[in-house]
């Protein structure tokens, strides 16, 4: 069972449809390998409205490229996340609907969710931590926000750690770690950014700090 203090508390959505090519979204990936991230950010590989063989071709692809200082999670499928050796699976919001164990090769399950009427489901599917989207309105894609007064009632309902997504930037991220998130996942802010290094370190020194800051008040 994956630990809440050993998961990262950044995860970076690599989507291949927002990067527009392969070559932009595996200089991403080679872009990751500039830092040794000690396990502190997780990548999401994100890949929709593609046939199963290119889904497949672009999930060995990304897996090869990747950091193996990052811990690595592939959109959709848990068998092929297994398969090649992924850390974990991210599922949708959907898969609660039926509850699966997590298959023993995947030390990582995460799952969507947006109501906190679905949270009594998270724990019959022994998913390890659920992913809340979109809390602010995203910067690609029209999506009604959930705001910050859900994703409390979430974080506060949920008994997996909670990643918020969606619109998060680094003048907004504080509003989400005030409601005591886990952490946040992120996707244009970085993927867009000229320097997207530099970005995903700031991200991790507020989170680093924030987490410094909750563990002093419980002492």
């Amino acid at each position: 069972m994956t630990q809440l203090a050993s998961l990262p508390r950044v995860m970076l959505i690599c989507d291949y449809q927002y990067c527009g090519s392969t070559r932009r979204w595996c200089e991403m990936f080679e872009i990751l390998h500039q830092r040794d991230w000690s396990h502190e950010l997780a990548v999401q590989v994100r890949i929709k409205y593609q046939t199963e063989t290119q889904y497949r071709e672009l999930a060995e692809l990304a897996k090869s490229i990747l950091p193996p200082t990052v811990r690595t999670l592939l959109n959709g499928s848990i068998q092929l996340a297994a398969e090649l050796g992924y850390d974990g699976v991210h599922l949708p919001q959907k898969w609660i609907e039926t509850p699966t164990v997590s298959p023993p090769k995947l030390r990582w399950v995460s799952v969507a969710i947006h109501q906190v009427s679905e949270l009594p489901r998270v724990d019959a599917t022994g998913a390890h931590s659920i992913v809340s989207a979109p809390i602010f309105r995203p910067n690609w894609k029209p999506s009604a926000p959930l705001g910050v007064s859900r994703l409390r009632s979430l974080v506060v309902g949920s008994s997996v750690p909670v990643f918020a997504l969606g619109g998060i930037d680094l003048n907004n991220i504080d509003h989400c770690l005030n409601q005591q998130v886990h952490g946040v996942a992120v996707l244009s802010s970085v993927l867009k950014a000229r320097d997207p290094i530099h970005v995903l370190d700031q991200y991790l020194a507020r989170c680093r700090s924030r987490s410094m800051t909750s563990t002093l008040g419980t002492s």
